[in-house]
């Protein structure tokens, strides 16, 4: 596998990690978030919808089909997401907080991924100047 390959799988990835949250996210319930956290959800769900339809395109544009690619990080962090939702006993302040501690996680998982992406240009750009 040459880094190009790579390249198109860390983009698979990133679509297949923006797409599981945008469609986790989609009708969420998060009514017991403050309303400071819940803007905060809501800025990165817009980057997420972005970088979604960004890297679809890209894809499109390398010829590299992402399919049904799913994360199974991601699977088990919104499993544990749901878990937080639909628990009953939790204070209104526990919940909140073990939500932001799970999303948090999601988070920087997805950053990690872009973070990724961005050093595989960077060799990939090195590599072609030499």
């Amino acid at each position: 596998m040459d880094n190009e390959e790579l390249l198109g799988k860390e983009l698979s990835n990133l679509y297949a990690i923006s797409k599981q949250v945008n469609t986790f996210f989609n009708g969420s319930n998060i009514s017991f978030l403050n309303e400071r956290r819940k803007t905060m959800l809501e800025d990165y769900l817009k980057l997420s919808c972005k970088y979604e339809n960004e890297i679809a395109e890209t894809l499109r544009n390398i010829k590299v089909n992402p399919g049904n690619t799913t994360d199974s990080i991601v699977d088990e962090i919104t499993e544990n997401l749901q878990e937080v939702i639909s628990q009953k006993g939790y204070k209104k302040d526990s919940k909140q907080l073990s939500y932001m501690m799970s999303l948090n996680r999601l988070i920087s998982y997805h950053v990690a991924n872009i973070e990724n992406i961005g050093f595989l240009l960077n060799e990939v750009e090195l590599k072609n100047v030499s």
